[in-house]
């Protein structure tokens, strides 16, 4: 008896890939999708060696970018990536995202780096974040920053914009992006309800077993 195909949802793909074909990474209750950048200005970067993963651990969800982000430069120079693309969670809820990457910009106030994000819902922005040299992830309570989700919400639409800029010579490079994401349980309120409601439940039993 031949045993059933089951298809399974992409963890990984190539950024060009996912663009070409419109495609979606899963993970637990999390899709992405809608990828899409605009590059210009980089000395290296091909979206079809930047690696897109989706993954999880403790409870967070994580989505990362891999692979060559970089510009150099003998003299003045700038460049610029977006990166674009849709979260859904389902039956998640978001309540707070985070940002982190892997790079450097040589010389130290030659060389310049900063990594923006904006969340919406339709075309309210809901949260946002910066990042620069010297500031590699945005944690939770950063001054500065709205990473809090409020309502929570299940489907988030991100940009990410990485600018690099050089003044006279030198290089900046990124190897890794990584976006984190923050999720209530659902009906946690209800199902909180409900064992308490059992709880009195077996209590009220207990007592009458008693007389």
């Amino acid at each position: 008896m031949a045993s059933a195909t089951v298809a399974k949802a992409l963890t990984t793909d190539t950024l060009q890939d996912l663009v070409n074909t419109g495609g979606s990474l899963s993970i637990g209750d999390k899709t992405f999708s809608n990828f899409a950048y605009l590059a210009s200005g980089l000395s290296g970067f091909d979206a079809n060696n930047i690696q897109v993963t989706a993954s999880s651990a403790g409870g967070v969800y994580f989505l990362t970018w891999g692979g060559n982000i970089s510009l150099v430069s003998g003299g003045f120079a700038t460049a610029d990536l977006l990166l674009n693309y849709r979260v859904t969670a389902n039956p998640g809820s978001i309540v707070m995202i985070d940002q982190s990457y892997t790079g450097s910009a040589q010389p130290p106030g030659g060389a310049f780096l900063s990594v923006d994000e904006t969340v919406r819902v339709g075309t309210t922005i809901v949260a946002n974040s910066h990042l620069q040299v010297g500031d590699l992830s945005d944690p939770f309570a950063e001054v500065g920053d709205n990473l809090n989700v409020n309502p929570s919400q299940h489907v988030l639409d991100v940009t990410k914009d990485i600018g690099m800029g050089i003044v006279n010579g030198g290089f900046v490079s990124l190897s890794q992006v990584q976006q984190s994401f923050h999720q209530s349980v659902p009906d946690g309120g209800a199902t909180v309800a409900m064992l308490g409601f059992a709880l009195v439940g077996v209590e009220g039993m207990r007592r009458k077993l008693r007389k």
